[in-house]
């Protein structure tokens, strides 16, 4: 006699996957058509907050040029057009710089967005606080070298004498204190400093949305450079650094080309900093997490006055969803569904 229980078992099997697969489409797409008003929350809610008075100065007067005598430190922060509320965030964080107690100064640096509404909202919102630099360069991935070049000549020509020069995107969050306090301790020349890369090299894939061919870059491997998210130029170097951009020919990637290429041409220093993040959220926000850390990479406005506030309670301590791996299944449903 024949036995059959092997196909019996294998349809099984068939069936138990098939209703498995079934049912997780299901549970997507419910999931998904659920979190589509919260969604659409979020635009409304970025036009209710460019409506809502958000141009009210929240912060102190503070110094917007370097007009004021020697500065200790310059920030300079790459922005689009449209993110009033994380140039916000910061300005009631760790942009206000009212408790420093040596010269900080702090300027955006806008390009030209192709909504003009957000343009003019920008104009006024400069008319409040006086810290946006705009430039003519349309805001494109392609064009993120161009900004760091703009930002390098204007604070080469308008913050002669500067110490420190440090360009920081305006997701990052950045424990200011502790990087004053470091650079007071252990003076830096000659180098740019950050997160280092060694050894990287480019991606020659095709179907690569980061691919570079042998045209535009002829070897095998990038030089030491500073992860592009935030680093730190001694002012010994900054006019030299700019005036680099005018002979090292232009690349796409914005760090490998300052702090990489121009540097190199320079026979500056490429320095690892240990306190400044190397990955993509690789910390929950929650202020106990950057008590001895300079920066961390892509954090929410929410996220980034969270981080500040707790950072001046020195008792704060981390809750139990800031757990590692239930922030990281957090963050993927947002992706997923928001």
């Amino acid at each position: 006699h024949q036995m059959h229980f092997p196909r019996i078992r294998t349809r099984t099997w068939k069936h138990v996957v098939k209703n498995v697969l079934k049912w997780m489409i299901i549970l997507f797409l419910a999931t998904y058509f659920i979190c589509t008003p919260f969604r659409a929350s979020r635009k409304r809610a970025e036009e209710a907050y460019l409506k809502s008075g958000f141009l009210r100065p929240s912060v102190s007067t503070q110094p917007t040029t370097c007009s004021t005598g020697e500065v200790f430190l310059l920030i300079m922060v790459p922005s689009a057009v449209s993110n009033f509320e994380q140039r916000n965030a910061i300005r009631s964080t760790w942009g206000n710089l009212s408790y420093t107690n040596c010269t900080v100064v702090l300027k955006f640096v806008l390009g030209k967005s192709k909504q003009s509404l957000y343009q003019n909202l920008a104009g006024v919102e400069n008319t409040v606080y006086n810290d946006i630099l705009f430039t003519d360069i349309s805001e494109t991935y392609e064009n993120l070298s161009k900004k760091s070049i703009a930002l390098l000549r204007w604070a080469s020509t308008n913050c002669k004498g500067v110490r420190y020069l440090l360009k920081i995107d305006d997701d990052m969050f950045l424990n200011l204190p502790r990087l004053l306090d470091e650079l007071k301790t252990q003076p830096k020349s000659n180098s740019i400093s950050g997160c280092k890369v060694s050894g990287a090299s480019p991606f020659r894939f095709p179907l690569s949305k980061w691919r570079i061919s042998r045209s535009e870059f002829e070897k095998d491997y990038y030089p030491d450079y500073i992860a592009g998210t935030a680093y730190l130029i001694s002012g010994d170097i900054l006019s030299k650094l700019y005036s680099a951009t005018g002979s090292v020919p232009y690349f796409i990637f914005e760090d490998v080309y300052i702090t990489g290429l121009c540097r190199e041409h320079i026979g500056a220093v490429a320095l690892e900093n240990k306190g400044f993040s190397c990955g993509y959220r690789d910390r929950s926000p929650c202020g106990q997490n950057f008590r001895y850390r300079i920066t961390g990479h892509h954090y929410t406005p929410a996220e980034i006055k969270r981080l500040w506030r707790e950072l001046q309670d020195r008792w704060s301590i981390c809750q139990r969803g800031d757990n590692y791996l239930i922030f990281k299944l957090f963050d993927l449903f947002q992706y997923l569904f928001l």
